[in-house]
C-alpha cells in the first residue's frame, strides 16, 4: 500500500490550514500514513476501541475534550492510555483545543505525534484530507500528448511519428490548449477521476521533427497552456492500414483503462489529406452527445428498422 511521510503532509497542509506541532515532534519524520479520510475520535473516548482504525490521522475536536472531561480522572487516564497503545500516526487538536498534560505525556511516551489548529475540525479536515488525497493518488506515466478541446481533456496516443505532435499544433493553432507532451504525469482522484499534467521540466513544450523543442507558453502565450485537465476521452492515432476494418457505425462505445478507469476511446486512422486536427474536434463534440444519451448510430439504427416496418405493413 502507498503511503506518504507525515512531515509532507504537514508542509503541503500548512498552504491551506492552520497546523502545528504541540508534543512528541521528534517522531514526525518516522510516521508514514496510507489512509486518505481521518477520523473523529468519539466512542474510541469512552474505551471503545474494536472498530477504531488505527492507521489514520485522529482527530480530537471540542465535543471529545468536554466528553473527556466528564470522566473521573482515573478513567480519563485509562482510556487514553488504551488509545495511545495503538500505532496511530498522529493525534490533531481541533478548534483551538489547548493540550493538556495527560495527552501531552502519553503522546510523548507512546512516540505519537499531536498536532494543533485553531481551524474548526471541518475546515481542518477538508484541508488535510484534500492533501492526503493528492499525495495518496494512484499516478502513472502516460505516453501522449494530452490537450484541452472545448473544455474536454483528450490523451491523444499512437506510436511515434503517427503525427501526435502536429495533430496537438493544429488544435493549437484552432485555439484549443495544450497540457502536456510526449509523456504526461496521470493521477486517479476517487474512484474515476484521471487528472493529466504536463511532467517537469518538458511542460509547455513540445517536440517537432526538423524544428525541435518549442516553448508553446512563449510562442503562443499564456491562454495557449493549461496546467491540468480530467482526461474524458483517449483518442489514438494510427496510420491507415488498407485492408483494416475501422469502425463504420460508431454504435458500442469503446473503452481503454488507465490506473483501473475506463475512459471512451476512439481510433482514427492518419493518412495524407485527413485533416486530424478536425477529426478530434468531432471526437469531442460526438463524445459530448454521447454524455447526453445522444448516439446517431443508434437513431439511424432505429429509423431503419422503422422504415422496413413501415414498408412491411404497406405490403
Amino acid at each position: 500500500m502507498k503511503t506518504v511521510s507525515l512531515h509532507e503532509v504537514i508542509e503541503k497542509a500548512k498552504r491551506k490550514t492552520e497546523v502545528s506541532i504541540l508534543a512528541a515532534g521528534s517522531f514526525v519524520k518516522d510516521k508514514r500514513i496510507g489512509f486518505n479520510r481521518v477520523n473523529i475520535l468519539g466512542l474510541e473516548l469512552t474505551g471503545f476501541l474494536e472498530y477504531m482504525n488505527p492507521d489514520r490521522i485522529q482527530v480530537l475536536d471540542a465535543a471529545g475534550v468536554k466528553f473527556l472531561k466528564t470522566l473521573r480522572g482515573r478513567d480519563m487516564l485509562e482510556n487514553l492510555s488504551e488509545f495511545f497503545s495503538h500505532p496511530i500516526p498522529a493525534l490533531v487538536l481541533t478548534d483551538g483545543i489547548e493540550l493538556f498534560e495527560d495527552i501531552k505525556n502519553l503522546a510523548e511516551a507512546n512516540g505519537v505525534p499531536v498536532l494543533g489548529s485553531g481551524e474548526s475540525k471541518w475546515n481542518f479536515i477538508r484541508a488535510f484530507e484534500g492533501e492526503l488525497e493528492k499525495l495518496l493518488a494512484p499516478r502513472a506515466d502516460v505516453r501522449g500528448t494530452v490537450m484541452d478541446v472545448f473544455g474536454v481533456g483528450v490523451l491523444i496516443e499512437g506510436k511515434s511519428n503517427v503525427g501526435k505532435s502536429e495533430c496537438a499544433i493544429d488544435l493549437l493553432k484552432r485555439g484549443h490548449r495544450l497540457v502536456g507532451d510526449d509523456v504526461v504525469d496521470v493521477s486517479c482522484r476517487g474512484s474515476d477521476v484521471l487528472l493529466a499534467r504536463g511532467k517537469y521540466p518538458i511542460a509547455n513544450r513540445m517536440e517537432l521533427r526538423g524544428l525541435g523543442i518549442i516553448d508553446i507558453r512563449e510562442l503562443m502565450g499564456i491562454a495557449a497552456v493549461k496546467d491540468i485537465a480530467k482526461i474524458d476521452l483517449i483518442v489514438g492515432l494510427e496510420k491507415w492500414q488498407p485492408g483494416k476494418n475501422y469502425e463504420r457505425l460508431g454504435i458500442e462505445e469503446k473503452k481503454k483503462e488507465i490506473l483501473g478507469v475506463e475512459v471512451a476511446y476512439v481510433e482514427i486512422p492518419v493518412a495524407p489529406g485527413r485533416n486530424t486536427a478536425i477529426l478530434v474536434e468531432v471526437a469531442v463534440m460526438n463524445q459530448n452527445l454521447r454524455r447526453r444519451g445522444i448516439v446517431p448510430a443508434r437513431q439511424l439504427d432505429r429509423e431503419v428498422i422503422e422504415s422496413f416496418k413501415d414498408e412491411h405493413r404497406r405490403d
